[in-house]
């Protein structure tokens, strides 16, 4: 198909969203008049397709929806100096990246607009959670993150941002709450000086739990999993699935950080919306002022 599209219009570039690599080599013994870039979240398929002379993207962010997920593309590929404002780019994701939904085939125009595309494009906030806390919290989940990845203590944590006041009479205190009668300004999470000890408070279990504002509320929470309806990506554990039944039955976005692999990943409406590699820089999360 991407073939067909190919001859039929003339592009300046094909862009393949690959998960395995096939989809990007198969383009690539194919004598075709675009340039081809393919774009991968997974890190061991970057490395083959670069070994085999490839043009690679690294993307840090796998979007649970697809249309998204083209939009995410585009915008790393612009920032990146592969494709440039103004070109006409075919984007086309392989079966493999979105097994459910199947092949995507995309013609569009590069707007001048889309290498501004940031977290919050991708990833609809509710109940008045601030773009400035979710990029602080993403900031403190990919350091977490990093330390799973260096081997250091089998540590992970839950975020749970926005609608605390259900998602606290739904949970209950695991240990004292470690934030109780410090100041304000040492329970906002968008303050530089309070990471360290989040970091640290991430040892605890239960989750941190954050207003909308940023306030963080209490720590060491434990999340009561109730029967709630969920589209839940098979081989995740216990932690995401409490974090994902929360925000099944609330207006909260959680961020979790894996105690396996390190990955973030988001999660909103009782399914999971935002994949991050913790060492692949992303960008901004909001917009410029």
């Amino acid at each position: 198909m991407v073939e067909q599209v190919t001859r039929a219009v003339p592009a300046d570039a094909i862009i393949c969203v690959t998960q395995s690599g096939a989809l990007a080599q198969y383009l690539a013994g194919i004598t075709l008049q675009p340039r081809l870039v393919a774009a991968t979240v997974n890190e061991e398929t970057y490395d083959a397709l670069t070994e085999a002379g490839l043009d690679v993207i690294h993307l840090p962010l796998y979007a649970a929806d697809k249309f998204s997920q083209v939009r995410h593309v585009l915008s790393v590929a612009t920032r990146s100096g592969k494709i440039a404002v103004g070109e006409c780019i075919i984007c086309a994701i392989g079966s493999h990246v979105y097994p459910e939904e199947g092949d995507l085939i995309v013609l569009t125009d590069v707007d001048p607009g889309v290498e501004r595309i940031v977290i919050t494009d991708l990833l609809k906030l509710t109940d008045g959670i601030r773009p400035n806390v979710l990029e602080a919290t993403l900031v403190i989940a990919c350091r977490i993150g990093r330390v799973v990845r260096r081997g250091g203590e089998r540590i992970g944590a839950i975020f749970i941002l926005g609608d605390s006041l259900n998602v606290l009479k739904e949970s209950r205190q695991l240990v004292p709450n470690p934030f109780h009668g410090h100041e304000d300004r040492l329970r906002q999470i968008t303050n530089p000086d309070v990471h360290d000890a989040l970091v640290e408070f991430s040892k605890l279990d239960g989750a941190f739990v954050v207003r909308g504002d940023g306030f963080i509320q209490s720590a060491g929470v434990f999340l009561v999993a109730t029967d709630v309806e969920m589209q839940f990506p098979v081989g995740l554990g216990t932690r995401h699935m409490a974090a994902a039944a929360v925000t099944a039955y609330t207006a909260a976005t959680a961020v979790v950080v894996s105690a396996t692999d390190g990955n973030v990943r988001a999660f909103s409406g009782g399914r999971m919306v935002l994949q991050m590699d913790p060492d692949v820089p992303y960008g901004p999360a909001m917009p410029d002022e």
